[in-house]
């Protein structure tokens, strides 16, 4: 044997297999035989021939490739080295072995590293393994590469740290199959969460610990923990927090206050730790004067009159801020879009005032040159462009690129919306990026639910539920929706209640102001008329037919008007004989005028702005019509954000809607199925079980050889209802929300003077579910009678969250 030298690499704790070089000369022995000549030497060393063994995945090319030796070189220890240390680079191989035979064939041996048949996961509870998986870099079926190894546990234990578990420790384990791959095991001993037992707030005098820690994201563990999330330690709160604390500090004149880095001390058990945040408050300031220079395109008294900070009011940095955005924002409705505000403070600290000038470089005027659009998969270009207020050669526009912005945001097609401004200021041009994600717009549902049922003999009343809806058909912004509901009749009788509906709409035709919708739908519903004193119950059966189409025109931004016809044919069947006011059958026509002012921040599920509409309709006798009436109604819906930070965002509803039906001619009473009643899945909750809903009633004979009459429901021809929602996210990213309210409403019949005591309340909760599937709404409502809470009615239903929607 000539020589044996073997090389072992040590890279990131893990061994990758052991080397060996054997120079293998026929007939010499190292320790028996002197060395050979140089010249002897690179004759018998030259490499005749390379051989690879042992791979089966990496192809032999690709070894080569790796290799500084080929055929004819000489052989030295530095190129061996070199090359062995190439071949192992590629955490392909756990063994590589070196053999040089008498014949000079260079043997290059190998051992693969297994592939990986399978990923599995053991021990997750706290982080679910499917958050994991497209996070993990290791993947099926490729080689076992220990780094990538490594970098997954630190992406595990990095998860768990968002989950305030700290202490949780990462672990693989490589497990062999019977066709020579291994499975991959990510192992995860979870330990117990560091909790947080004390938060100190030190130097604070103006305001108390109670105060700042009111919006704080750091908090200690308390018996609301488990439905608030709180409690738990997590340095991106700390942080959070310490930018938090000074802002609100800023906000509130202490224009120069700083929070001290936070110190956290871990307790010696490794469960518990204390966070310090050390505030330095400094001064209170006040506006001294506000100076505008520079170059003014209006009066200095007119741009400051636009502007939030006012002299001898309280410094906040927030004012500050929006001022300064509002300065770019005139200047870019101007066209100057590449205008620069210079901001300096000569700070009066005897007096303690702020004085503020800004020094405005206007620049040239700027015109919009390309408007691209990214990251629509599904919605076509032209849908997103037609809510876009500017277009390309226009002056440049601050405003307009806002408004643009907040469009396409209202369609609720979309998860995030960027405008993003690429400015060429030698060209004085900029190019506008609209950057979006879309996400899902259709949904398939279907359900099985129950409710409580006040007069039912079982309790409850089961019904069926199902709905399919797409509010942006083949990217078109196509409206399409069907919808069925079938539940037991009250009457008991084995028949059922059920309604099927299918809309169309399409919102901009060929993109201009002008909208269609057509509808249809088929109803079945069997109801008590009787009032729920009356002894023997009288039920009266409906089915109507409806067919219904309208145009829309959008008048001014956020201002439209509709123009819809529609025709119903219904047909009645009471249980005992009655009078033609409720026996009556027939065909009713219908024109119907609408006019609309939306300014709310989202079409489907609005939290700020307004939703303005008023309706009125009237029956004629045109083609089939055999009834003349007429009926009006209006909605204001108020949507006030409340927002305590920019992860908790909350929000009040205020609406009223008044209605009223009224006679045409004497001749030409109003159909009964067109009279007003309350008391519903949507308006006055409280009153919607059988025989609660609010309505008018009259005493009506129900044989005319006995003259026996009873009481029934007709129905008012004017109804009031009012409804105050909150509403709170408990998962903003699961789309669940909390919502508390409180409902007012009244009925009156024809001649029936309004007054309070006629207005019936009703409180309650529940919760509303976005889903992908269909919004979901579970709540609570409780009657006040007298003073008193009644007993509770619970609604579920499937529909639109949206009160605008829902009128």
């Amino acid at each position: 044997m000539f020589g044996l030298k073997k090389y072992r690499f040590l890279e990131n704790t893990f061994f990758f297999g052991t080397t060996s070089l054997v120079l293998a000369i026929a007939g010499q022995v190292f320790a028996q035989t002197p060395l050979l000549q140089p010249s002897a030497q690179a004759q018998h060393g030259a490499v005749s021939k390379v051989t690879i063994t042992g791979n089966k995945t990496v192809t032999n090319d690709a070894i080569l490739k790796l290799m500084s030796i080929k055929k004819g070189m000489n052989l030295t220890p530095s190129a061996v080295t070199k090359d062995i240390k190439s071949i192992f680079a590629t955490s392909y191989f756990q063994d590589v072995k070196f053999d040089l035979g008498e014949n000079g064939e260079l043997i290059v041996s190998v051992v693969e590293k297994p592939t990986i048949h399978d990923i599995l996961y053991e021990g997750f509870d706290i982080v679910s393994s499917s958050s994991l998986k497209d996070k993990i870099i290791t993947k099926k079926y490729t080689i076992v590469d220990e780094k990538k190894l490594s970098q997954d546990l630190r992406t595990i234990e990095q998860a768990y740290i968002e989950k305030g578990y700290y202490l949780a420790k990462a672990l693989y384990a490589l497990k062999s199959t019977n066709s020579g791959s291994v499975n991959v095991v990510f192992q995860i001993k979870e330990n117990t969460p560091i909790e947080v037992r004390k938060v100190n707030l030190l130097g604070n005098e103006y305001f108390s610990d109670f105060e700042l820690q009111t919006f704080m994201a750091t908090k200690p563990i308390s018996w609301n923990s488990v439905l608030t999330s709180s409690g738990l330690f997590r340095d991106e709160y700390v942080a959070a927090d310490q930018q938090n604390i000074t802002y609100y500090y800023r906000d509130n004149g202490y224009a120069e206050s700083t929070v001290v880095a936070p110190i956290s001390r871990l307790a010696k058990n490794k469960k518990d730790i204390s966070v310090s945040f050390f505030i330095e408050e400094g001064e209170r300031f006040n506006i001294g004067t506000v100076k505008i220079t520079g170059d003014l395109i209006d009066t200095e008294d007119n741009i400051k009159n636009k502007l939030l900070l006012k002299e001898d009011q309280i410094y906040r940095i927030s004012k500050f801020n929006s001022d300064m955005k509002s300065l770019k924002v005139i200047y870019g409705d101007q066209g100057y879009a590449f205008t620069y505000v210079y901001p300096t403070f000569n700070i009066d600290r005897v007096k303690k005032l702020y004085n503020i000038n800004y020094n405005i470089t206007k620049g040239e005027k700027a015109y919009i040159r390309n408007i691209t659009i990214e990251g629509n998969v599904k919605t076509r270009d032209n849908v997103i462009r037609r809510a876009i207020k500017i277009s390309e050669g226009q002056l440049f526009n601050a405003t307009n690129i806002e408004k643009s912005k907040a469009n396409i945001e209202r369609l609720g097609f979309f998860e995030v919306v960027q405008l993003i401004q690429e400015p060429d200021q030698a060209n004085n041009s900029v190019d506008i990026k609209v950057l979006i994600k879309e996400k899902s717009t259709g949904s398939l549902s279907a359900s099985l639910g129950a409710s409580p049922d006040t007069n039912g003999s079982s309790g409850l009343t089961f019904f069926i539920q199902g709905q399919y809806q797409e509010r942006n058909l083949i990217g078109k912004a196509y409206g399409v929706g069907a919808n069925i509901q079938v539940s037991p009749s009250p009457r008991g009788n084995g028949s059922f209640n059920y309604t099927l509906g299918l809309n169309f709409t399409n919102p901009s035709i060929y993109d201009g102001p002008w909208s269609f919708g057509v509808n249809t739908s088929f109803s079945k519903n069997e109801q008590a008329i009787t009032s729920s004193s009356s002894i023997d119950q009288v039920y009266i059966t409906q089915e109507t037919k409806t067919a219904g189409v309208s145009v829309g025109r959008e008048i001014i931004e956020n201002l439209r008007f509709y123009l819809g016809y529609s025709i119903s044919e219904t047909l009645t069947n009471p249980s005992v004989p009655l009078t033609q006011k409720f026996y009556s059958s027939g065909t009713t026509e219908k024109i119907s005028q609408t006019l609309t002012y939306d300014n709310t921040d989202n079409y489907a599920n609005p939290t700020s702005g307004i939703y303005l509409s008023g309706t009125n309709s009237f029956g004629f006798e045109l083609f089939k019509g055999q009834y003349k009436f007429g009926s009006m109604s209006a909605l204001t819906a108020y949507y006030i954000p409340v927002n305590f930070s920019d992860n908790f965002r909350t929000n009040f509803r205020i609406a009223f809607q008044p209605k009223y039906v009224y006679q045409i001619d004497k001749k030409n009473s109003v159909p009964y199925w067109e009279r007003l009643t309350l008391g519903n899945s949507y308006y006055m909750k409280g009153y919607s079980g059988p025989g609660e809903a609010l309505t008018t009633t009259a005493q009506v004979a129900i044989s005319p050889l006995t003259g026996q009459t009873s009481t029934f429901t007709i129905g008012g021809n004017r109804s009031f209802y009012g409804v105050l929602e909150y509403f709170v996210p408990i998962i903003p990213q699961a789309g669940l929300r909390l919502v508390t309210f409180g409902e007012a409403g009244s009925v009156l019949d024809d001649y029936e003077k309004f007054s309070m005591d006629k207005v019936k309340y009703d409180v309650g909760f529940g919760f509303r579910w976005t889903t992908p599937i269909a919004p979901f709404r579970f709540e609570w409502a409780f009657p006040i009678e007298n003073g008193n809470i009644g007993k509770a009615h619970f609604i579920f239903s499937i529909g639109s969250d949206s009160f605008n929607n829902n009128m």
